[in-house]
């Protein structure tokens, strides 16, 4: 015969057994290519004989599927020209095919926000042969792989994408990349395509190989330690653990971090990815100012989950945004489709976490469906205490959540690692998921519910003392890691109506609820709710002291008013938490230009220096000392601040940088630069990174820098300051709109003056802290004048100097200097004094707003 005669024969004879044992077995091609893990096509080709050379990997996995052992097996080999002795092929460098892209291309406009990673990416392939992208279902691995396989490829790259989704088995991993490439079903081995290949000539993405690990990681490893000229990126939602591995999380997309600021929600990459969608089932729609609150909201409840927002931008075709962010409580029902393209398992959201959750352990399922009672984030010394218990080990804890992590259930929270150590979240998609999973096991739920009242109980006992304690911000910052369990116990415990152990956990808690301004208002309703609820008085009066604390914290001087106000009636005033309520009520009046708090000032100092607490006693004269700074008395201030700071020497005083700051202040208005700046240096030394009063240290660092002459300095803490501010990780201050509108009206830029004056006076007039604006309207008089608006300048700048001349509290000096830098053509005004300081002082600054609108 010749040469192609014999081929043919050999075609026709593995052909004819294939199809006899296939039919002994008594099996169809569709029952055959389930077993083998191939697909019926090739199957089909190989029966008809149109295979020149079947792939051996392919054989060996039909005679799995047939069930062949031993010789039959070696024979069945044979028949498809296996022999023992493999011929030697001389394989020649690949010809130009013309065809640089084999597979699905990226979406043009599949991607938002992903420019950071896009250009990491990049550079990854250029220096690693093999990258795989880790995380979660839905997260937008693929089309991101796809984007940098695209822009790392050159005219000469060849891209290979391999979708292992309908790939049922590992060993059948090699065949599903052969087919990727286009070859015929069963006509070469893996190495004869892969052979001979120059360094950047092919990159091969494996999409979706978390169900075959072992086989991309056998193939992978094979390809990067065996072609030199292969790149090879992985889409996955485990790492596949081999050494020569670089493994890059994908994140989910940044969303608004409030629901008022437009231009930021604009700018969210989460915002813009689901108006892109709605776009597209909607032409008409856009984002805008009335509505960019509810999609910003929206985006925040599906945690920027890229899969989740289109699905929901789908159902914007006959729904609207405020209805399907009402629906979202129900959310699987809601994003169950209509989703006709992708992997089966990611065309629902449901589907999506039940693929992933469905292939844990049984530990490590039992591990999340309880930690989804913890809240997000928590420490795995919560997951310890509350979600151990059969099957779950708690010396199995550590490894449990690393497989959680590995198999991107779990995102661990990297920001403030160091002070707040390993914390872990739940997105809340997979929360809800794991949530029911645990509500479905009968009395489960409840239990760990129970559990987390029982050890949050236990926790808050532990930090008595905390306090005064050298290592006090290690201890309440460990506890404010898991400030969304605290959470969870006391709704667990107000709604059994166990109010007495609902308000012990508020009072061991109420330091730690400092740390964040959105947690210090969970913390302002917990106390504000267990007082209204207990039935001890002293108990009730302390937990209103604790709401009067974090209201002020938060904006709210005249809610801190008057809560302090209540605590003053129900505690006695010469215990540690009646000067607490006391100080808190003086601080807060001062804010309001309430006379009686000045009054009552004497008095407070006194029982302070009598109180046996040191501390205690230091702090109360520190807060006194700034209240009289906010009144202008700068001596007394400045004596009662050194008072805190010399009792710095004893055990359990430590430095704040509140007081700190009110002593810098105080040397700045008496002219005393250097000792101002070396105040505020401690201030800033004393505070930690996470601390949400940076911003207002930020602020009085800059008053010093600008005083300076240094400006480019304090335009640089006033812009850092600005952005914590806005993206709601710091507290307001007003000192850092009243020094950017001064730098803006200095460098010309008026509108940008204008706006941060109004904003400063808006927030100061919402917030009650009325005694600033006297610090504020000054500025807003110069920039009046460079507005050209003259009359209104001169107006109020006649109003001031009335108030200046007739008034308590006076303008402070370096207040006082910019007013009469500005006041030559003006005149003192006429019907001063006013009766009332704090209305005459908002009647002024509602005169500001409406001559700068």
């Amino acid at each position: 015969m010749s040469d192609t005669d014999g081929r043919a024969e050999g075609r026709r004879g593995f052909a004819d057994l294939l199809l006899d044992l296939r039919v002994q077995a008594g099996l169809s091609q569709e029952e055959l290519a389930d077993r083998a893990g191939l697909s019926v096509r090739t199957i089909r080709e190989l029966e008809a004989g149109r295979v020149a050379r079947p792939r051996k990997d392919s054989v060996r996995l039909l005679a799995a599927g047939l069930k062949l052992h031993d010789g039959d097996a070696e024979r069945f080999l044979a028949a498809a020209g296996h022999g023992t002795v493999r011929p030697v092929i001389s394989v020649a460098a690949p010809a130009p095919t013309g065809l640089r892209w084999r597979g699905t291309r990226p979406i043009p406009d599949g991607l938002v926000g992903r420019e950071q990673e896009l250009q990491e990416l990049q550079a990854l392939l250029r220096q690693n042969r093999l990258v795989t992208l880790v995380g979660p279902g839905g997260v937008g691995k693929t089309e991101l792989a796809l984007a940098a396989a695209d822009r790392f490829s050159g005219a000469d790259t060849t891209v290979v994408v391999v979708d292992l989704t309908t790939v049922q088995r590992d060993a059948a991993v090699p065949s599903a990349i052969l087919d990727a490439f286009g070859t015929a079903p069963g006509t070469s081995d893996l190495d004869d395509v892969l052979s001979g290949r120059e360094p950047g000539d092919l990159v091969i993405v494996e999409d979706n190989a978390e169900h075959v690990l072992d086989g991309v990681a056998t193939v992978a490893n094979r390809m990067v330690r065996s072609f030199p000229g292969i790149g090879v990126l992985v889409t996955s939602r485990i790492p596949l653990g081999l050494p020569d591995e670089v493994v890059r999380r994908v994140q989910v997309l940044e969303v608004p971090a409030n629901d008022k600021d437009f231009a930021e929600i604009a700018a969210s990459p989460a915002v813009e990815m689901f108006s892109r969608r709605v776009a597209r089932v909607r032409p008409d729609f856009q984002l805008t100012e009335e509505n960019a609150p509810t999609v910003a909201r929206l985006c925040r409840r599906l945690d920027g989950l890229p899969l989740a927002l289109e699905l929901a931008a789908a159902r914007a075709g006959s729904l609207s945004v405020e209805t399907i962010l009402a629906a979202l409580d129900d959310r699987f029902r809601l994003l169950s489709g209509p989703r006709r393209f992708g992997a089966p398992h990611q065309r629902t959201l449901a589907d999506t976490i039940a693929w992933s959750v469905d292939a844990l352990s049984d530990p490590a399922r039992q591990m999340l469906y309880r930690a989804s009672v913890l809240g997000s984030p928590f420490t795995l010394e919560a997951v310890a205490g509350v979600c151990t218990g059969e099957p779950i080990d708690g010396a199995d804890v550590p490894m449990l959540l690393a497989e959680l992590v590995d198999k991107s259930l779990l995102q661990p929270v990297l920001e403030f690692e160091q002070l707040y150590g390993a914390r872990y979240k739940l997105l809340e998609t997979i929360r809800e998921h794991a949530y029911a999973g645990l509500a479905s096991q009968g009395d489960d739920l409840t239990e760990f519910q129970d559990r987390a009242v029982e050890w949050c109980s236990t926790y808050v006992s532990g930090l008595e003392g905390a306090w005064s304690s050298p290592d006090r911000d290690r201890r309440y910052r460990a506890a404010h890691a898991n400030s969304a369990l605290f959470e969870v116990a006391l709704e667990r415990a107000a709604a059994l109506e166990k109010w007495d152990v609902a308000a012990q956990i508020v009072l061991g808690f109420r330091i730690a609820w400092q740390y964040q301004a959105s947690v210090a208002e969970s913390g302002i309703r917990w106390a504000t709710l267990c007082a209204e609820n207990v039935e001890n008085k002293e108990v009730s009066g302390m937990l209103r002291a604790i709401a009067g604390r974090l209201s002020s914290l938060t904006g709210d001087i005249r809610g801190a008013r008057r809560h302090y106000g209540e605590a003053r009636t129900l505690i006695p005033g010469e215990t540690e938490m009646g000067l607490v309520a006391r100080g808190g009520w003086v601080s807060s009046g001062s804010h309001l230009l309430d006379m009686q708090s000045l009054a009552e000032v004497p008095a407070l100092v006194e029982d302070a220096r009598k109180h046996g607490n040191v501390q205690r006693s230091a702090t109360v004269q520190a807060i006194c000392g700034l209240a009289l700074l906010r009144w202008g008395r700068l001596p007394e201030a400045k004596e009662l601040l050194l008072a805190w700071q010399a009792a710095l020497v004893n055990p359990g005083v430590y430095p704040d940088e509140i007081a700190y700051m009110a002593l810098s202040r105080v040397e700045l208005e008496l002219g005393n630069l250097s000792e101002a700046r070396r105040w505020a240096k401690l201030a800033q030394d004393s505070q930690a990174s996470d601390d949400p009063e940076r911003t207002k240290v930020a602020g009085c660092l800059a008053m010093v820098e600008y005083h300076d002459g240094r400006y480019d300095e304090a335009r640089a803490l006033l812009d850092e300051a600005d952005a914590d501010i806005r993206g709601h990780r710091g507290y307001f201050d007003y000192l850092v709109m009243l020094h950017r509108s001064r730098l803006a009206r200095d460098a010309g830029d008026l509108d940008q003056a204008r706006l941060c004056i109004r904003d400063a006076v808006n927030r100061l007039l919402a917030e009650g802290r009325v005694v600033y604006l006297l610090d504020v309207l000054p500025e807003a008089v110069a920039v009046l004048h460079a507005l050209g608006k003259s009359a209104e300048g001169d107006q109020l700048c006649g109003q001031l100097l009335a108030w200046q001349r007739s008034m308590d509290p006076p303008m402070l000096p370096t207040a006082w200097s910019v007013l009469q830098e500005s006041c030559a053509s003006a005149s003192v005004a006429d019907g001063w004094p006013e009766p009332d300081p704090a209305a005459a002082v908002q009647r002024l600054a509602n005169d500001v707003l409406a001559a700068l609108s």
